[in-house]
């Protein structure tokens, strides 16, 4: 059973969040459920975004090391994808 809910993205983006969240959606990641459970601090999920998108939207992470990052997740998350 979680210990957090996750928020309405609609909801979300009725607050400073929403550029955040559009860029997430139109870039497809990180997923929408970032927001989601990170919206209960919009600081945190603000600085976190900023932090996230600095290190994989500008080339500073290799594709290689992107990829070990995804497949580590998805193991983490027992997600098949």
């Amino acid at each position: 059973m979680p210990n957090i809910t996750m928020l309405d993205i609609d909801e979300l983006k009725k607050t400073k969040l929403k550029p955040l969240i559009e860029q997430c959606l139109e870039h497809r990641a990180p997923d929408p459920a970032f927001h989601a459970m990170m919206g209960h601090n919009p600081d945190l999920a603000q600085a976190m975004f900023v932090a996230w998108s600095t290190c994989f939207n500008t080339g500073r992470i290799s594709h290689t090391l992107k990829e070990i990052i995804r497949v580590m997740l998805s193991r983490m998350a027992a997600c098949s994808y």
